[in-house]
């Protein structure tokens, strides 16, 4: 079953933001796919070698990659194809050395969109992997 952000819980929502607040201040990028794809793109990789030095840094720190697609095609599929995105990066994140007890990843597919609007404009900024940061103390 799959949680829309604000059917949240308060504490869980929180916890939401205070991990995506430590991933912008860790200055982690997201990483962005084409259509129907979960290939890394020249830009992807390099988003990931930054993302890959802060992790590499930090050992303390657990990234959380969250899998997303565009509202196209069915839900079950769009699952898949978000898991798809978050492993693809998540191997990348394990060929460049970031130890993998640092990577958690799952998958939303198209339910929980960062754009609502209908056109390739949004949809481009749906298909993503959001990176989420937590800290261990």
């Amino acid at each position: 079953m799959a949680l829309n952000p604000s059917g949240l819980p308060p504490r869980q929502r929180a916890e939401l933001t205070k991990e995506e607040k430590a991933a912008v201040e860790a200055g982690l990028q997201d990483v962005f796919f084409g259509y129907d794809q979960w290939t890394l793109t020249d830009a992807g990789i390099e988003a990931l070698n930054h993302d890959a030095a802060y992790l590499k840094d930090h050992p303390g720190a657990v990234l959380k990659i969250e899998g997303h697609c565009d509202e196209r095609g069915t839900a079950d599929y769009n699952i898949v194809l978000g898991d798809k995105r978050a492993k693809a990066a998540r191997n990348y994140l394990a060929e460049v050395g970031v130890n993998l007890k640092q990577v958690a990843i799952v998958s939303f597919g198209k339910e929980r969109p960062f754009c609502f609007d209908r056109g390739e404009a949004c949809y481009q900024q749906n298909r993503r992997d959001h990176m989420l940061l937590s800290i261990k103390k």
